[in-house]
């Protein structure tokens, strides 16, 4: 059976041409000339792709697309914005709306086609994970750097207790580094389970009880879902379907799920990341780093992640002497700073050696209450 392709565009022309050239190439046409004619052919027709225009009378491109990403019947379904709109404000607009790829008018045939292939390749491979009926999704917090070594895995251990200390509800902290296992370095693990023996699974087999089953329960309170220490275990950083599927049961498993996402924008990263609610952006005060930072915002917004997704958090680790202070890093980067953690050398030392959380180590230290600010500035608004 061929594929189908919905078509929306409000000039008729644009309408009979692109659906010509498309039912060459072997597709099914639907086609509206509206929003809400889109939205009907969606409930309808079921397309496997959809060709998406702007501006249009009534209800415009950028709504249709945002109301199809939150309908659980279409969510899945590969967007192609195409449209005269070529301002870069217009690209990060659909982007954020939920499109796939946004192409402008005129555009060459052939790479129309190139678009439409990849992205229905790209679907017929996603394989659907099974969601548990019933329960309440939870919210998921990713925790991310643009380079690594500036506290990530530490701000990712110590914002879940504190999140399970401030709610008083379960919080699971998953480490999806495979091949370093920072926080099970830091805690004295040792087990090679966990996210090792999940990624045995195909992803279509991967669901919320198997999941739960690879879970333990810190001292702390907080649950864990430990990542591999065996360095040539970062080979499975390229599962980035079976990644996906592990990482979409969890907040089915707890309420409040923190995600180690370490550094970078590998491609399971980018596609974790776009599971998460909001991510924190780790910035060491230094030039370079604030930098480095702001590329990292920049692709996250290029992905579809809105400003509206993201905090950051600075980490001082050494003397303010030779770094930037907040003001300057701020102004640097363009964004405000969610919460600034000073430098506590002997507390970190301490925990390490101790293979414990600094929020545990010293439960009323400054580093301490200043977790705790973060996960009541996180948590306060939000009722998973």
């Amino acid at each position: 059976m061929a594929e189908k392709i919905l078509i929306v565009d409000d000039d008729f022309d644009t309408l009979r041409l692109v659906g010509l050239m498309l039912e060459r190439q072997g597709y099914a046409i639907i086609a509206a000339e509206n929003g809400q004619q889109a939205l009907q052919a969606m409930k309808r027709e079921k397309p496997d792709l959809v060709l998406l225009d702007v501006m249009m009378p009534g209800m415009d491109g950028y709504e249709v697309a945002r109301r199809i990403r939150a309908d659980e019947e279409s969510t899945d379904i590969p967007i192609i914005m195409f449209t005269a709109k070529t301002q870069v404000e217009d690209k990060v607009t659909g982007l954020e709306a939920g499109v796939d790829v946004y192409l402008t008018k005129p555009t060459q045939p052939r790479e129309l086609f190139a678009q439409v292939k990849v992205l229905l390749t790209r679907a017929k491979k996603s394989i659907t994970t099974p969601l548990p009926k019933g329960p309440k999704r939870g919210y998921i917090i990713g925790a991310l750097a643009a380079k690594g070594g500036v506290g990530v895995s530490t701000l990712a251990m110590n914002l879940g207790i504190s999140i399970y200390r401030t709610t008083q509800k379960e919080c699971l902290v998953a480490d999806f580094h495979p091949g370093s296992g920072d926080i099970s370095w830091t805690l004295g693990y040792h087990s090679q389970g966990g996210l090792n023996n999940l990624l045995a699974f195909e992803p279509g087999m991967i669901s919320a009880e198997i999941v739960e089953k690879e879970v333990i329960i810190h001292d702390s309170g907080v649950r864990l879902l430990l990542a591999s220490q065996s360095p040539k275990e970062a080979a499975q950083l390229t599962e980035v379907a079976k990644l996906k599927a592990i990482a979409t049961q969890l907040p089915f498993i707890a309420p409040w799920v923190v995600l180690d996402l370490g550094a970078c924008l590998l491609p399971a990263t980018q596609s974790l990341a776009k599971l998460c609610d909001e991510i924190l952006i780790v910035v060491e005060p230094t030039p370079t780093n604030v930098n480095q930072t702001k590329a990292l915002l920049d692709d996250l917004i290029s992905l579809g992640i809105t400003e509206g997704r993201m905090r950051i958090v600075m980490f001082n680790r050494v003397r303010s002497s030779i770094q930037l202070n907040l003001k300057q890093v701020e102004n640097d980067i363009g964004y405000k700073i969610t919460t600034v953690f000073t430098p506590a050398p002997e507390l970190a030392f301490q925990a390490a050696v101790s293979n414990m959380p600094m929020v545990t180590q010293q439960a009323g230290s400054i580093t301490s209450q200043q977790f705790e600010s973060l996960a009541n500035t996180i948590t306060q608004h939000i009722l998973p």
